[in-house]
């Protein structure tokens, strides 16, 4: 009976061992398999936000894409709005680099979800795909774009060409003006003087012809330094204040008139039609006794 109870205890003692073992082992498998569970539902939470963000860029890329390839068809394209553009186009790289990341971690982990979601691997080649028509659609964007900036260049370069000839041909222009200026002030020109028979005969300024000289002519080579210059243009009347007197030089009768007062002095000459009173001479001598 002693030689039992010592056995009993062992073996009671050997078998509380072995319960604490495998309750050990058992906890050890429950925490294990609760790791696997948590790291599998971790992945396909991060599956599908994956998924999510991939299909955001393409929608905001899509978005962009649009807005730039309206302008670039309609040729509406300005030269600012290239700078706003080409931000577009780098935020479109900086998602499509995103979604090329994403897709490539879905791929790591495609092998642990392929028994869940078999068709994960088909979705994966469908957005690699969409993906490539978004890279080959924004490369012919880009191309498209650089195209335009070249015509916006040869666009601001033709400008710059009709800058110069216009300013060249404003610069004629004034040229012409000037010259046109000059020669109507040249043709506008004309002189006058007044003074006694005797002065002006001496002067060489008028000559004496005609039937024993009693007629008196404008001598064509005299001196015009005696002579006052005025603008024909602005030229109304000459004051005289004498008697006698002669309109020496040759003007239409009815383009000017002598006016005298009640004592018979001519006290001037006022011209009624410019145009026609200078259109024989462009000088006017006038003499008196």
């Amino acid at each position: 009976m002693k030689r039992i109870i010592p056995a009993l205890i062992v073996a009671l003692a050997l078998a509380g061992c072995v319960s604490k073992r495998t309750a050990d082992r058992l906890t050890n498998d429950r925490d294990s398999l609760s790791v696997v569970v948590a790291e599998k539902d971790s992945v396909i939470n991060d599956v599908f936000a994956s998924l999510n963000q991939i299909s955001e860029n393409l929608t905001s890329i899509k978005d962009r894409e649009h807005i730039i390839t309206t302008s670039v068809d309609n040729n509406e394209i300005k030269k600012e709005s290239t700078v706003q553009i080409n931000d577009d186009i780098q935020a479109i790289d900086q998602m499509l680099q995103q979604n090329r990341e994403t897709i490539a971690r879905l791929q790591r982990n495609a092998a642990e979800l392929r028994k869940r979601i078999p068709e994960l691997e088909t979705l994966i080649k469908q957005l690699n795909g969409q993906v490539e028509a978004r890279d080959s659609e924004i490369a012919d964007l880009k191309d498209k774009l650089r195209g335009m900036d070249i015509k916006v260049e040869e666009m601001n370069t033709n400008i710059t060409t009709l800058n110069n000839t216009v300013s060249g041909l404003s610069e004629d222009k004034t040229r012409l003006e000037g010259e046109v200026k000059d020669n109507t002030d040249r043709l506008n020109k004309a002189y006058y003087i007044v003074g006694p028979v005797k002065e002006l005969l001496a002067k060489e300024i008028i000559y004496k012809s005609g039937f024993i000289g009693r007629t008196l002519r404008v001598n064509g080579s005299h001196s015009l330094d005696a002579f006052t210059q005025v603008d024909a243009r602005n030229f109304d009347e000459v004051v005289i204040g004498h008697k006698d007197v002669t309109v020496v030089s040759t003007h239409p009768a009815d383009s000017y008139q002598l006016v005298t007062d009640d004592k018979g002095m001519v006290t001037s000459l006022t011209i009624k039609d410019k145009t026609q009173f200078w259109s024989l001479s462009k000088v006017l001598v006038v003499s008196y006794k």
